[in-house]
């Protein structure tokens, strides 16, 4: 009588282990940090504090802008240590964006790439002048 052919565990086993090793590298990359620095702040009004952080993806990625509308009450040191927590209400990749603070507005003129931009603070009036260079 010959022997019947049963289930081998390496046919399963082999895509398991492929889908387990893709799945840690996609969820390696989501989270793969972004190192920012303090490029500038700019006092808006006694609620209102303008952050403005220069952040480096890596080697192959230029430099983006990262622009935090935050309350005055919040330290330099806690808002750089918990910068991963805040979501900015613009991201360009213009180095020079002209900010103007007049009557607890801000203005902004960008001449560049805006990536998001975000109008939804009640800490201060955000008004853009964006046109790509």
């Amino acid at each position: 009588m010959q022997q019947e052919r049963g289930f081998k565990k390496r046919y399963i086993l082999a895509p398991v282990f492929f889908a387990l090793a893709y799945a840690g590298w996609v969820l390696f990359f989501t989270n793969f940090p972004v190192e920012q620095e303090l490029h500038s702040k700019v006092n808006v009004n006694k609620w209102a504090v303008l952050y403005v952080t220069q952040a480096n993806g890596g080697a192959m990625t230029s430099f983006t802008y990262h622009y935090y509308l935050l309350d005055a009450k919040r330290s330099e040191e806690d808002f750089l240590t918990h910068i991963d927590q805040a979501t900015p209400f613009m991201v360009t990749n213009d180095p020079a964006v002209k900010i103007d603070v007049k009557d607890d507005g801000v203005y902004l003129r960008v001449r560049g790439d805006v990536y998001s931009f975000h109008n939804t603070s009640k800490l201060a009036n955000i008004l853009l002048n964006a046109s790509p260079y």
